[in-house]
């Protein structure tokens, strides 16, 4: 593995204005795994257009569920497939469909963790969350080699893990966030691609 795709992940990308794929436009990926077979991510940004209480509901939870917080799109690869981000260091690697991304933030597909948030809507616990968990569908994916090639063409800019952009700013807020870790803005580096060119 070269050492570009050993500090990707876990940590975000951040589309760069303007990428040109609705799917990823002003999105931030939360980068979960990348390695020499590929990447594997999840748009952090991009709100559903249902609740989390109509999606508990659809899945067969009950029809009373009124929760109206909300759900994303994680991206364009199987958008039926719900994942859980959560803030649950106690969720370990070892637990099947868990993916530990950094010391803290994990991302889970298990039905128990679906279950178990199901139950707190049906309590209304779910809006006081300490595991401050997101339900998100579908997810973002690359092949070998795939990212890097979209990383050196400019179409994605690399940001190291800050569970703060997930959990604690608003998701319309997250892509400008995003870039300020770096140091900038949005509406700056556009101007740095502008720079020369006739």
């Amino acid at each position: 593995m070269n050492s570009e795709a050993s500090v990707l992940a876990p940590g975000f990308l951040i589309a760069s204005p303007p990428l040109g794929d609705p799917n990823f436009d002003k999105t931030v990926v939360l980068l979960a795994v990348h390695s020499e077979g590929g990447a594997l991510g999840f748009v952090v940004n991009r709100p559903a257009p249902m609740t989390l209480g109509e999606l508990l509901s659809f899945a067969g939870y009950g029809n009373d569920l009124k929760d109206p917080g909300p759900v994303y799109l994680g991206g364009p690869v199987q958008p039926s497939s719900g994942w859980i981000l959560c803030l649950d260091p106690a969720l370990g690697a070892e637990e099947a469909g868990v993916i530990p991304v950094g010391s803290r933030v994990r991302v889970t597909s298990s039905r128990s963790a679906f279950d178990a948030l199901a139950a707190d809507a049906v309590r209304g616990a779910a809006a006081e969350d300490a595991r401050r968990r997101t339900v998100l569908l579908g997810y973002s994916g690359w092949g070998p080699g795939q990212l890097e090639r979209e990383i050196a063409a400019g179409a994605w800019l690399p940001v190291p893990l800050d569970e703060r952009v997930l959990f604690d700013v608003a998701a319309d807020r997250r892509w400008e966030q995003a870039y300020a870790l770096l140091g900038l803005s949005p509406i700056e580096v556009m101007s740095m691609r502008t720079i020369g060119e006739a």
